[in-house]
């Protein structure tokens, strides 16, 4: 009789064992089920569970000694100037990724495996919402690691830490006054970037492109660039009026 006991209750401990094992919430995908989720009341946007194609994911909580190897693929144009998970404006052009569940803000390093070329860059996206792949790079950051022209690529995605965000300036009350000599406007980045290489070759190294949604429309704002002297800002505009009629100055 004691070893039939024993041998029930050997058969129940790995019963029990077998279904400790059997962990519905793998920690590559999910930090905690849904239930203790609840409990814990985490509202943070970086982390926020949120549904798609039916399926709910419920990111990490912090990226500490997340290191994956997958596929990336790449997202452009189609998404140009629409806002991403974060808030931010999408620029193609810029170096940042989509991750399905490291927090937002996340600074990770990828490495393209096939040739060990690597970059940072901050997760600022959900994504890519596709099976066999880990990451969506912008295009920025996939010209970069050289995948561009072959589409998907192997990486290794290996966690650093948050990004801070930009740090606050401290600045005097009497250096905020600056001038920009504003030379156009474009919605297409080529004929800005185009605008921006003249200026550069013409002597305006301070020359750049800034981003703007307005109206939902995407602009591309060239100045020649910024001056603390008012003086200095009409000396440039006044040398870029024959070439850039509309040109003015802004403060």
């Amino acid at each position: 009789m004691r070893q039939v006991t024993a041998l029930l209750a050997g058969l129940a401990l790995l019963t029990l064992a077998g279904c400790g094992s059997m962990n519905p919430y793998p920690q590559h995908v999910y930090s905690k089920p849904p239930s203790e989720r609840a409990q814990s009341g985490t509202l943070d946007p970086k982390t926020r569970p949120y549904t798609v194609l039916g399926r709910t994911y419920y990111p990490l909580q912090t990226p500490r000694g997340y290191d994956e190897v997958g596929l990336a693929s790449w997202y452009g144009r189609d998404f140009h100037g629409k806002k991403t998970a974060n808030g931010q404006i999408y620029n193609m052009y810029g170096v940042s990724a989509a991750h399905k569940t490291l927090p937002l803000g996340s600074r990770v390093r990828v490495t393209n495996l096939e040739n060990e070329r690597s970059v940072v860059l901050v997760i600022n996206d959900r994504g890519p919402f596709v099976n066999q792949r880990i990451l969506d790079l912008s295009y920025g950051a996939a010209k970069k690691l050289g995948t561009v022209d072959r589409g998907v690529a192997k990486v290794r995605v290996t966690a650093l830490d948050m990004d801070p965000g930009p740090a606050p300036e401290r600045i005097s009350v009497a250096a905020v006054k600056r001038y920009q000599v504003r030379v156009g406007a474009f919605a297409v980045r080529d004929n800005a970037e185009r605008v921006h290489r003249r200026l550069v070759g013409a002597g305006y190294p301070g020359a750049s492109i800034a981003m703007v949604s307005r109206d939902g429309q995407v602009l591309h704002i060239v100045v020649a660039g910024s001056f603390a002297d008012r003086d200095q800002a009409e000396r440039v505009l006044e040398a870029l009026k024959r070439e850039f009629p509309t040109s003015y100055i802004i403060s």
